[in-house]
């Protein structure tokens, strides 16, 4: 076994970049729907749901997309569970856990009762089998070697105590080890080749199993009997209220609202912005969303690049981009413009509007004193180069066209040309490892503030902005040394604020996760980074 890199390959960012967005998310629920606390649940039928895109790896450790995570968070669990609302880490397939000073080792006391779907009981060696093969699956597991950074291996206490020991402080694996990213699969499943794990060819010990996978079309997940060990905050016990979840891949977001409206499906995800004002009308659908943790959609900015270079441009950008208009015309406040580096919904965040206001006139005042001059198409100039920037984008990545287009009216207004480039998936990692780009539209989800360290930390050579900042480095990396909130949060907030002063990032909007859904749906929740939960579904007759 080897340990992982300390450097985040290309893959890490990439699958992270295209997830969809703990404490303090809520969820808003409009349209039609019922008190689900007047209802008694009832058990049985299958939920039909629409995917905006095909899962394309069902290995919760390989595959990072939104979608991915959305069917397998119902089949695979995690040591630890994180509250949604409050952000908490409570216990799941651990019942408890214990941290050292510096935050190197972390202790987890499994539960005894826990079983796979291939009948293998949960241990501590089946722990240290799972971290050890993530290590070993090397840039195939994106997220997991984040999280896993400064492995240095897990030893065997006893039968269901398990210590986990890392070569530096590393606080946000306490979070981590409740995401979908380090969920457990069984032995046997770990003898098996990445390739046959995306398929979904692995037995866990959750609610749901994977029944079948067709690649671009479709995937069903059935109800397995026998499950008992739900997380504490479940609205019940025992096994999943359906039969089974269909899932059926539909890119198109106006084809997906049209198979809810006519009964084809129950559920939506990535509802299109357009198509809420019908939803939330009447009494036959409900719209339910939630904000999404983690970095706050917006651009990531290379300050090696000709133009971006300059602090005034970088400070212009922040100033001259209307985020509330943005939030009101494109999202129908649905996706609350961006207050800080983080969104509202994750453990960390600090309101910092105020330096992101929208102020126009400053922008192009402050473009003017250094020297940027309107030339004769508005466009400004300086020492014969235009002000002419390049934003990149992938489209996995929700609704960032629509938000480039907002931000390109805007910056029109100050004299800035902003030019819009569009990337495929396959050429997604290589623009990413070399920087090639100006601006790259960006949403990145988890509910820990360690999201900032891998796209802002000077200290990591793979972050996105290419600067430096002694201070941001040092305050990121003592972030890391403990999980106590009052000590970490304030760092956190020091951390943004230096992030929006160096202009390495331009927050826009939160993103959010929106789903939409029949009436006779009930017991909708979100796990902490926004990913529907199907274990307490249950569907109502006429």
């Amino acid at each position: 076994m080897r340990p992982t890199q300390s450097v985040l390959p290309a893959a890490v960012v990439a699958t992270a970049l295209l997830l969809s967005a703990c404490g303090g998310g809520s969820t808003a629920s409009t349209g039609g729907g019922s008190d689900d606390a007047d209802l008694t649940p009832v058990a049985g039928g299958t939920l039909r749901y629409g995917l905006q895109a095909d899962p394309q790896c069902l290995d919760p450790r390989q595959g990072g997309l939104t979608v991915s995570l959305t069917v397998t968070r119902s089949v695979v669990d995690s040591l630890l569970d994180q509250d949604p609302e409050t952000g908490d880490i409570e216990p799941w397939l651990a019942e408890s856990w214990e941290v050292n000073e510096d935050a190197s080792e972390f202790t987890y006391h499994l539960r005894d009762d826990v079983t796979f779907s291939d009948g293998e009981p949960l241990t501590a060696e089946l722990v240290k089998k799972n971290f050890d093969s993530i290590a070993d699956l090397g840039p195939l597991a994106g997220l997991p070697l984040q999280y896993l950074t400064g492995y240095e291996g897990t030893e065997v206490v006893d039968e269901h105590t398990a210590k986990i020991s890392f070569s530096a402080p590393n606080a946000q694996f306490l979070q981590a080890s409740s995401s979908m990213s380090l969920g457990l699969l069984s032995s046997a499943s770990l003898d098996k080749t990445p390739e046959e794990l995306c398929t979904g060819a692995y037995a866990a010990s959750g609610p749901f199993v994977i029944d079948s996978y067709e690649p671009s079309t479709s995937v069903v997940i059935t109800r397995r009997d026998g499950y008992d060990w739900a997380p504490g905050r479940a609205a019940h016990t025992g096994d999943a209220y359906l039969d089974r979840v269909e899932f059926s891949v539909i890119p198109e977001g106006s084809v997906r609202t049209g198979s809810l409206v006519s009964g084809q499906l129950e559920v939506i995800g990535d509802v299109p912005t357009q198509d809420l004002p019908q939803l939330q009308s009447g009494d036959q659908y409900q719209v339910v969303s939630r904000p999404n943790p983690g970095n706050a959609g917006g651009f990531l900015v290379n300050t090696t690049r000709p133009v971006l270079d300059d602090p005034t441009v970088r400070e212009a950008l922040l100033l001259g981009v209307d985020r509330s208009l943005v939030s009101s015309t494109l999202f129908f406040d649905e996706a609350p413009p961006a207050t800080a580096v983080l969104s509202s919904s994750t453990p960390g965040w600090s309101d910092l509007s105020d330096s992101l206001a929208y102020d126009a006139d400053a922008a192009a005042a402050a473009l003017e004193d250094a020297g940027w001059v309107a030339g004769s198409d508005g466009v400004r100039e300086k020492d014969g180069q235009r002000l002419t920037i390049e934003a990149t984008w992938n489209p996995a990545i929700g609704w960032g066209k629509q938000v480039l287009e907002f931000a390109q009216q805007d910056y029109a207004k100050i004299g800035v040309e902003l030019t819009i480039r569009t990337i495929t998936l396959p050429e997604l990692n290589q623009v990413l490892g070399d920087r090639d780009y100006d601006l790259f539209y960006n949403s990145q989800t988890r509910p820990d503030p360690d999201v900032l360290w891998g796209n802002f930390s000077p200290a990591n050579p793979a972050n996105r902005h290419g600067g430096t900042d002694d201070e941001l480095a040092a305050v990121l990396d003592e972030q890391r040394t403990t999980t106590d909130p009052a000590v970490r949060f304030p760092l956190v907030e020091t951390a943004q604020e230096l992030i929006l002063a160096d202009g390495f990032t331009v927050p826009i909007v939160e993103s959010v996760s929106i789903l939409g859904a029949a009436s006779t749906v009930h017991g909708i929740d979100w796990e902490a980074s926004s990913k529907p939960v199907f274990y307490d579904i249950w569907i109502s007759q006429g």
